[in-house]
């Protein structure tokens, strides 16, 4: 074949290609599309945290957050919206043209960029002259602190009014903690024993501590060694202060003692066959968890009650009932191992499988993006910092944490103010 005409078939081949791939683009539409008008670029107008999910400083939280983004062009189809920061995909939940809602990725930094995309649109949504908003800023709300890890094991939990941490570990050392960062925890006191179920500051500044049994320790204000304070009327684990400095004490007796400042006591309250696994007073109750040890099937095997406080002398009004737990979660449901409540009365509860913490009245896992059980202790700091003591047997579990959260615990009576 002459060479003429091999170039000849080649020209009409690749002409008859073009012809034919031409043939299905509409006639109305021009293609490619004119990138060049800018009206149909989404606009970006404003950026900030839902207020349930920053800091003070209206930081975001990483992971749990959410973020409002304000522009135009936004599809009110919440799929058809991609929000990225530093590239990470967040969760639209909540669309309408000018607004969405974000659930923030787990992504820390103080100068993220957002990127919000728009099916339908070629570019970016435009904020000023970038295709994308910036800074952003969002932080880890969970703090380990370094000086507990898996070779410490450490029980007890109490916060004193500047949010410093103590435990007690099975060197009889009870350790306080003042900052996450630090390996280095400074020593407050000695106790004769090596296990405590709940660690309190009282009234009068001294740290009292249990050990399952009716006595009492507390080391004196600026520390020192623990030494045995009152005998209670029952077997006592788990212990809080009233407004009037009563102390109510309950544990493996189900009973709540009452114990005055005078060491005068008295049992106010019995929850027969019962353990009780947590103590908490809030507004003029004292609130309880416990479980059945009974031989009834037919008793609650697990919940939470209440007694009102009557008097200034600590009597308390008949047992109500709060939550059937077991009905609640089941009977393969977590196990309760703390309660607490926030300023708003919400009631946190801390377990040991499946989720950490169960928000009552909310009716949810709270946190459940970067906190795995156990919760065995929860404590509340004198701001936005709920502490968590992951006491186990199990050592790759054992940590001390400082969870942040946009609000306060509850007035706790047993922290001196100063």
């Amino acid at each position: 074949m002459p060479k003429t005409l091999l170039k000849f078939s080649l020209l009409l081949i690749i002409f008859t290609l073009i012809s034919t791939s031409c043939k299905n683009v509409p006639e109305n539409k021009i293609w490619p599309v004119d990138t060049s008008n800018d009206k149909e670029q989404p606009v970006i107008t404003k950026v900030y945290p839902d207020a349930s999910s920053m800091d003070e400083d209206s930081v975001a939280f990483a992971a749990v957050g959410y973020i409002y983004i304000e522009g135009q062009r936004f599809s009110a189809t919440p799929e058809d919206n991609r929000v990225f920061f530093n590239g990470e995909r967040g969760e639209v939940v909540k669309a309408s043209p000018t607004k969405l809602k974000v659930k923030i990725p787990n992504v820390v930094g103080d100068s993220i960029k957002v990127h919000v995309s728009v099916k339908g649109a070629l570019l970016f949504a435009r904020y000023k002259n970038m295709d994308y908003y910036f800074p952003f800023r969002a932080k880890n709300v969970v703090r380990p602190y370094k000086a507990i890890d898996r070779f410490v094991d450490a029980s007890g939990l109490a916060v004193d009014k500047d949010d410093n941490v103590y435990v007690l570990t099975t060197e009889k050392k009870i350790l306080k903690l003042t900052d996450p960062d630090s390996t280095l925890p400074e020593q407050y006191g000695t106790s004769i024993f090596i296990v405590t179920p709940c660690m309190r500051f009282g009234p009068d500044g001294s740290l009292y501590l249990t050990r399952g049994t009716k006595s009492i320790y507390k080391v004196p204000p600026g520390g020192g060694k623990a030494k045995r304070w009152v005998s209670a009327p029952s077997y006592v684990s788990f212990f809080d202060f009233d407004e009037n400095q009563n102390m109510y004490a309950g544990g493996k007796g189900g009973e709540i003692d009452v114990i005055h400042t005078d060491k005068s006591k008295a049992t106010v309250a019995t929850y027969t066959d019962y353990y009780i696994t947590s103590l908490r007073v809030f507004q003029g109750y004292v609130y309880i968890s416990a479980e059945y040890r009974g031989d009834d099937s037919t008793q609650i095997q697990e919940g939470i009650w209440k007694n009102k406080i009557l008097d200034a002398s600590g009597n308390l009004g008949q047992n109500e009932l709060v939550v059937n737990w077991t009905e609640l979660m089941g009977k393969e449901g977590p196990k309760i191992l703390s309660i607490t409540f926030d300023q708003d009365g919400e009631m946190y509860i801390g377990l040991d499988s499946k989720n950490a913490i169960y928000l009552l009245n909310a009716k949810t896992y709270w946190y459940s993006e970067v906190l795995v059980p156990p919760a065995s202790l929860l404590t509340w700091g004198n701001g936005r910092y709920l502490f968590i003591n992951k006491h186990s047997e199990i050592p790759d579990e054992r940590a001390i944490l400082r969870v942040e959260t946009s609000k306060k615990g509850a007035i706790y009576y047993g922290r001196p103010k100063n």
